[in-house]
């Protein structure tokens, strides 16, 4: 009876995370390809027809969905909209619209026949990220215009990218104003003969239709900012972040990318990349809910697992997706009802993220089987390298308020 005690509690807990569910693939999938959303000069300034793909669920019961936009990776110079082609189908079976966007590519080298990856000087490296950016702006405009047709949540939208993606998509969300717009995208010197005019205002020119470019958060593949200064409290916007430590393309610190290759990073601007933004976010104190970093102890410009870096940010974004976020401040210590446990797939610890100052937790074994029972706890971090592999139920109590969680080691 204790048992099942215990599993009609967990139902209970279960019943309403049920009903927002994005952790795996339950619908068919549809797609419409090569939408043109705008058309704009390039760094050689010949116009560029920019498309987006866009990937929906069939037969999610939700009417207005979460949308998340993606940005290919490459460096500024290679890549296609397509990288993300699986990742949107992907997301999609899970019940979340998604698309993948072009943005303009190209930058000038230093000599004629020494193109990209080197770069005549660090101001073409800014200016290709800003056209990107402005691009990824004109993008949430035009399919925030198409909320209807696809069933778009205008308070939940998102956008991502790798590498050269992600900066585009970094930039997108906090250069939001004129003030912030870098010097070298104004009108500057030329490259010999050839002009480099003013690259316009910070909000792109692109499908001016009346709905704003504002987004509810980032997610961030080794990506970086020009400047940090960019993120302060009033964006709240949430960024959630992979990075490995020793990545050698985009630094996860403040660096050059390439910074390796000095042959290359001599012309490139300082990258802020994702160990110095989480600094950022901490010591402006920005709300933990809106932010968390998986910073991946290696030297590679990928992830070590594409699958769990998709399942990490889902996971993370879930009390932004599942509508749970209150407009207090201070969330977690008079309720438990954005409580959850980060990471989720772990094998010696988890934490309890927004927890009260104190709180009691018992933890289940996926039999029902109490395997640890703590009261008054004030350490958020709980160990569990003596524990085996398995799922888990984790029970967090404060006061009169109750929580039961799911976690698998």
């Amino acid at each position: 009876m204790k048992y099942l005690a215990v599993f009609l509690l967990m139902g209970l807990a279960f019943q309403g995370f049920s009903q927002c569910d994005y952790t795996k693939g339950r619908f068919a999938v549809a797609s419409e390809k090569k939408l043109l959303y705008g058309i704009l000069p390039d760094y050689r300034d010949i116009q560029d027809s920019l498309f987006l793909d866009i990937y929906y669920p069939i037969g999610s019961p939700e009417l207005q969905k979460p949308l998340v936009i993606w940005a290919f990776g490459g460096g500024f110079f290679q890549g296609a909209r397509e990288d993300f082609a699986s990742v949107c189908s992907d997301l999609a079976s899970r019940g979340i619209i998604s698309a993948t966007i072009d943005y303009r590519l190209g930058f000038d080298g230093p000599y004629p026949t020494l193109g990209p990856p080197f770069s005549y000087d660090a101001a073409e490296i800014i200016r290709a990220g800003y056209r990107g950016a402005t691009d990824m702006k004109g993008a949430i405009r035009f399919l925030k215009a198409k909320n209807s047709q696809y069933g778009i949540d205008l308070n939940r939208i998102w956008i991502g990218g790798a590498s050269a993606g992600s900066i585009v998509a970094l930039n997108a969300a906090f250069l939001d104003l004129e003030s912030e717009k870098p010097k070298e995208v104004g009108n500057i010197s030329p490259i010999g003969t050839k002009s480099r005019n003013d690259l316009g205002p910070i909000e792109g020119v692109l499908n001016q239709n009346g709905y704003d470019s504002k987004i509810q958060g980032v997610f961030n593949i080794f990506g970086a900012l020009l400047d940090t200064i960019a993120i302060n409290t009033d964006n709240k916007i949430a960024v959630f972040s992979y990075h490995q430590t020793q990545d050698p393309v985009v630094p996860c610190d403040a660096r050059p990318p390439y910074y390796n290759y000095t042959f290359i990073s001599n012309n490139y601007p300082i990258a802020y990349g994702t160990c110095v933004i989480t600094e950022r976010l901490k010591n402006i104190g920005m709300d933990p809910l809106y932010y968390e970093s998986w910073i991946y102890q290696g030297n590679q410009h990928a992830t070590h697992d594409n699958d769990a870096v998709i399942d990490f940010f889902l996971q993370q974004a879930k009390p932004f997706l599942c509508k749970t976020i209150t407009n207090s401040s201070n969330h977690g210590l008079n309720t438990l009802a954005s409580v959850y446990l980060s990471p989720t797939l772990a094998s010696d610890y988890f934490v309890v993220k927004n927890a009260p100052e104190s709180f009691d937790y018992t933890i289940y074994n996926a039999s029902g089987q109490m395997i640890m029972n703590v009261n008054k706890n004030t350490n958020p971090y709980i160990s569990t390298n003596t524990f085996e592999a398995g799922l888990y139920f984790v029970e967090i109590q404060s006061g009169s308020s109750r929580k039961t969680l799911r976690w698998i080691k």
